[in-house]
Parts: C-alpha cells; structure tokens; sequence
C-alpha cells in the first residue's frame, strides 16, 4: 500500500518531479514554450518539505497564498521555479460566530481563484527599473497545498481552470523520500489530470492501527474462524468510542457484537466477534470518478435488466391466462363457437386467420364504396368475444361469466398511433393496440384497444370499468361499448398490433359494490324520550334525509342532496334544543357518508361536502 492514492495522482506528481528536475531548456524556451504546470496535493502536512525531495532549492520556491500579480509578487518570484500557494480555503467561506462556525462553498471565492490561474497561465510581464527592466521569468509550476481537501469541497469543479492535477497522500505525516520513492518508476502524465479525493484516509489509518492493536492482544478464540473481546476491552483497544463504532459498521472487517450476554467459558457477557478476516484488511478499495461512474452503470444496467425481466413475467403472465373465447365471422346472428383460449395464442393466429379463412385484407381493399365496406364488416370479418355465454348464443341476457378482456375503439380525433400507445404507458396499463377494419378501407386513423381485466366481471363491473378506463385514457366511447356482449374486430395484421406493457385494469378501482337499500331507521343506541327520527320531521331537508335512507341519491343530484342533508345534521347537533336528537344525528351523518360512497361519490368531494 502507497502513499499516494491512485496511479493518475502519481503520474501528476512524476511530470512535476520532472519539471523541477529537468535542465535541457534554458530560461527564455521555457518561458515560451512550457505550459504552466498547477498541481494541488491534498491531505498531507509536508508538502514544502516534499518540494524540496523532489529537486527544488529552498531559494527556487516563492510561497505566496494568492497568484494575484503585483509588483512585489513579480519581483518575488522571478527566475523561480515554484510559486508554493499555502491556503486554508480555496474554494469556500467561513462564517464564525461565538457559538457555531458554518463552511460553505462559495463561488465567489472559487471563481476568482480560478480566474488568477487562468490570468497566471498566460501573464506576461516585464520587472525591475531603468536599464535592469526585463521580461518577467514566471515559475513554471504551482503548488496548491491543500490540506483542508477543499478544492473539492461539496463536489466542486473548476469549469474552465482544466488542466489543474490532483494528488491526494494517504498519510498526512509521510515521510516525503517514500513518496519521492514511490513515483520513481512511474510515467509521468501527458497533461494534469483530475483525481478525486478519497475522505475516509484519516479513518483508515485509524482504523489500520486499530486492527494492528486489537490483532496483538485478542486471546479468546471461539471458533475456526473467530475470535471474541468483552465491549470493553475492545472499546479500549479501538482507541475511542466512535472507533468501536466504526469497526463494527464496516462490512470489509465482519465485525459484530452478540446481542445479548452469553457464556463463553467462565465469563459472561455480550462479546464483541473479530473474525479473521478482520486482520486481513489492508485499507480501503478507493474509487476514482471512473470507478464510480462504472459502478452507476453497472447498477444501471442491473435495475434495468431487473426491470426488464419484471416487465416481462408481468407480460407472461397477462398472455397465459387462459379466456373462455369465442369466435364469429360477421357479426350477423347470435351463435359462436366457444373454445378456451389465451392472448398469446389469439395473437399467434392472427396471420393464419387472416390468410386461411378471412381474407378481410383483400375484401377491404377492393371495396369501392361505404356500402361494400359495410358489407365486408357485416358478413366476412373475424370477431371475438371473451366470456361464457348460455348456449353460446351472444346477448347480454345470456351472459353467464368469466370476463376478463376491455375493449375500446378510438373512433373520434385524429389519434396517431403512438398517441395511443402513450396514452396507456403514461397510466402503466397493458394493452394491445391495433388499427380496426376502416384503416385498412381508407387509411382512417381508427384503432382498438383490448386491455385485461384484474378479476372476471359481471355487467355493472364491466360498464364501469370499461367508461373508468376510457376516462383514465382521455377517450370517448359510445354507449355499445359498454355492452358486456359487445364484439370485437379480430386483428388483420399481426405485424401491425402493438403490446404496451403493464398492469392489469383495476376492477374495484372503477366499481363499488352498492349497499343493500335501507328500508328502516338505523336502531339508536341509546333508548330516547321520543320515538321521531330527525328523518320524520316536516322539513325540506329531512325530506332529503329520508330519500338517502331509502336507498341513495339518483346521479345529478347527489352533491346537492348530500349537502343540504349534512347542513341539516349538523345545525341539528349545534342547537342545544335539539339534544335529544344529538346522538342520533352524529350516527347519521356517518351513515349518509356511507351511502355517498356507495352512490359513487368520489372520495375528494366526499371530503369538501362532509368537511
């Protein structure tokens, strides 16, 4: 294990080790052919004393805490090598007050820091007076010592300051001939590059010599693998309480401790288990920007193939539920042919139908006037309707059961296609899409969609569902398709119909079974002097009340109703001279709400008349 984090940040330092130790170009080249090299060093206490390993001479380095170029600073660093920029904060501001201290990132300060780099790697200037007046010889390397790791602070990014390197000292205490040591073999770096600094450094050498403790002193083995502490000689060899904490939450150590006491041996207690992996642990596997942008994409690519495969078993399992089905060519007469089918299988023969039996396609197409379309329609197209019927002969009357598929037709507007299939994608609805017999007549935009039912529905469920759906999607629909024992056109291409993935409709989201009519008073529990109800009295509102306790409110009439009946109940419970109705007209008012529900009332304006 190294010093310096990530190879990138020993390349950074190798091509300024380079630099600071090359001789081949003398003063004038340099000053116009060399980029200015920036380089700011992170985390690390001796980096003046690493300048002077790495070449430089102590009077070859002008420390400075800004580039601003004055006067004094162009005199000062003249014909050096390396400006040496020592800050507390680069990046951010610090709010103190006598109680609390706030560090912020402030972009004021960060841009006018990068504005003095970019000023600094172009400035030319000229110094000193009269005939000693020469061209400003620049230090062609700047060392930004950055201890407080806040050229990075809250993510922060240069945006036109580029070229700036990064390099991060895993010890802030290393000696500076290891790091000297460590860069020797490297390459050194085409350009400075950026390298993400790593926070937890400190906690890992912490913790590094805290395994180093705890591995010299452990004696109680529990297993092959394990090896067990009290609390609190493990708390005193971690070195603090928040150590112990963190030894315990890191999952590369596999450290625990037992939740409540057990005997091991002649002691007692809720040990801490060191396993002995634990003292293999060499440091932390540090991330780079490009470690972690692969990581997201692996986890992307995962919750994706995840949700990919979710999608299609939620598929499968719509396409395999086996439908009572049945078949009909035209749709004069009443009699089918019954089978039990699936939506896979009815899509796979859709093309054989077609070709075998129909030719609907062909007939379609020679047809020359409405009437010869409506005669193709009326006698020599497939149709299909799922559900059981009494003697398969199709009427409402007739329907026995079992349910399961909506079908809407887009007749109205000029819908494209794939307005269609995001119309069901924007709800998260299952659907098959397909153009009915007319697009094939005349290119009208006309098309079905068939969706699946969560549970079989009888004829109020259907009516319901299918006048919800349509809603929910923004169609309208006539009231034929409505009937539970309406028919469906069959597909004519298969190549043309469209699976849009998703849930089953919700039946019950739709329909609400209604409550059994009331034919008398709900029983007060508390026995009262009087045998009146608040619904006997002579009042338009009690009137009102009576029609809702008789069995609901008729539909255009339910918001207005339920109002003045909730208006009534109240007043009656705030009028003291009513007390004897009180009790009684607190249990109404929740039964009234009941009945709203059962009505169809959405619940919203449910909430705004019973507020």
């Amino acid at each position: 294990m190294g010093e310096v984090i990530f190879d990138k940040s020993r390349k950074n330092l190798k091509k300024v080790y380079n630099r600071l130790n090359s001789n081949n170009l003398n003063h004038y080249v340099k000053a116009v052919d060399e980029k200015v090299l920036f380089l700011a060093i992170g985390g690390y206490n001796r980096t003046y004393e690493l300048l002077l390993k790495m070449g430089a001479e102590k009077d070859e380095i002008a420390t400075f805490s800004n580039l601003n170029l004055s006067r004094d600073f162009l005199a000062e660093t003249d014909g050096k090598k390396v400006i040496y920029i020592k800050k507390i904060n680069y990046v951010t501001s610090i709010n103190k007050n006598l109680s609390f201290t706030i560090k912020k990132l402030d972009l004021n300060v960060a841009d006018g820091f990068e504005e003095s780099m970019m000023v600094y790697q172009t400035a030319q200037r000229t110094v000193g007076q009269g005939k000693s007046r020469h061209p400003w010889d620049k230090p062609k390397v700047v060392i930004l010592d950055d201890q407080s790791l806040n050229l990075q602070y809250e993510g922060h990014r240069f945006n036109y300051q580029t070229e700036l390197g990064f390099s991060q000292i895993r010890n802030r205490n290393a000696e500076p001939q290891l790091i000297v040591d460590e860069i020797e073999e490297v390459e050194e770096s085409k350009k400075m590059m950026f390298a993400l600094y790593q926070m937890d450094v400190s906690t890992e050498i912490e913790v590094l010599n805290a395994i180093l403790r705890i591995s010299q002193a452990v004696q109680l083995r529990i297993s092959e693998t394990e090896w067990a502490l009290k609390p609190k000689d493990f708390k005193r060899l971690a070195g603090s309480q928040n150590m112990a904490a963190q030894l315990k939450e890191i999952p590369d150590l596999g450290i625990y401790q037992l939740s409540s006491n057990k005997k091991i041996g002649k002691e007692n207690a809720r040990w801490v288990i060191i396993p002995d992996k634990a003292f293999e642990f060499k440091g932390f596997d540090y991330k780079d920007e490009k470690d972690l942008f692969n990581e997201e994409l692996e986890m992307e690519e995962k919750k994706e193939q995840e949700y990919i495969e979710e999608q299609e078993k939620m598929l499968n399992n719509i396409l395999s539920i086996e439908l009572p089905f049945n078949i009909k060519q035209g749709w004069i007469g009443k009699q089918m042919n019954s089978s039990v089918a699936t939506l896979q299988g009815f899509l796979d023969d859709v093309d054989s139908i077609e070709s075998e039996k129909i030719n609907g396609l062909e007939l379609l197409e020679g047809a020359t006037t409405k009437q010869e379309y409506d005669m193709v329609k009326k006698n020599n197209l497939a149709y299909f309707l799922d559900g059981n019927y009494k003697n398969d002969q199709r009427s409402d009357q007739n329907y026995l059961g079992g349910r399961r598929l909506i079908s809407i037709d887009v007749d109205d507007g000029d819908y494209e296609y794939n307005q269609i299939e995001q119309a069901l994608e924007s709800q998260g609805l299952f659907g098959l899409v397909y153009p009915t017999a007319k697009y094939y007549y005349d290119e009208s935009k006309r098309w079905r969609i068939i969706l699946m039912a969560d549970e079989e529905m009888n004829k109020e469920q259907y009516k319901a569902t299918v006048s919800g759906v349509a809603q929910m999607l923004g169609l309208e629909i006539d009231e034929a398709s409505k009937k539970i024992s309406q028919l469906m056109g069959y597909p004519l291409k298969r190549k043309d119909v469209s699976i849009v993935n998703g849930t089953m409709a919700s039946v019950s989201q739709f329909y609400i079974e209604p409550q059994p009519k009331s034919k008398n008073v709900l029983p007060m529990t508390k026995p009262t002097k009087s045998n009146k109800t608040l619904a006997d009295f002579d009042h338009p509102q009690a009137k009102l009340l009576k029609q809702v306790l008789s069995g609901g409110v008729e539909e255009g009439k339910r918001n207005e109703t339920y109002y003045q009946v909730y208006m009534y109940l109240r007043d009656t419970l705030n009028n003291p001279e009513m007390e004897l109705w009180h009790e009684q007209a607190a249990e109404l008012i929740e039964t009234t709400k009941q009945q709203a529900e059962a009505d169809g009332l959405p619940e919203k304006e449910i909430e705004v008349i019973f507020r």
